[in-house]
């Protein structure tokens, strides 16, 4: 499972989000982000697990935490498909206040992913080896590196 292309993984989720988009000629561009993630984050858990060998006593320390990171990385993504709506939305209009305030809140989400893997870091180090900690950071790291940049690809830049 570790041999998983995690853009792959991703790729399919858009694939995914594009022909239900393409069925349903109402789906805004907001509500396609979210079935974007919600599509790749069926599949993290699996690709995590795969990835991610633990002992019984380690998957049931970490488990849970993984289910509360989760939660709370969610929240943040919402943020971010919010922001990414809106630029899209009013791109062909975007004044200077409004593209300083798109900056300042992409920066604070970035601020709160940050602050949510410190948090979480420290959390899961007292569970499982710092090594095994690390390997999901990667893992983790990866599959959102890879739907970032699928979502960025539809982002045209500011005029």
């Amino acid at each position: 499972m570790e041999k998983i292309s995690f853009r792959t993984l991703a790729v399919a989720g858009l694939v995914t989000v594009a022909a239900a988009a393409a069925a349903a000629q109402t789906v805004t561009v907001k509500d396609q982000l979210a079935a974007t993630r919600q599509a790749v984050e069926s599949q993290r858990r699996i690709v995590v697990s795969g990835a991610l060998p633990l002992t019984d006593a380690e998957a049931d320390a970490f488990w849970p935490l993984y289910d509360a990171y989760e939660k709370e990385r969610r929240s943040v993504d919402e943020r971010a498909d919010a922001l990414v709506a809106d630029f899209l939305a009013g791109v062909a209009t975007l004044t200077d206040g409004q593209a300083k305030a798109m900056v300042e809140e992409a920066l604070r989400i970035e601020d709160e992913r940050v602050r949510l893997r410190r948090a979480h870091f420290g959390r899961m180090v007292k569970a499982i080896p710092a090594r095994k900690v690390v390997r999901f950071f990667q893992i983790d790291s990866k599959i959102d590196t890879a739907v970032r940049a699928d979502i960025a690809k539809q982002i045209p830049l500011a005029p």
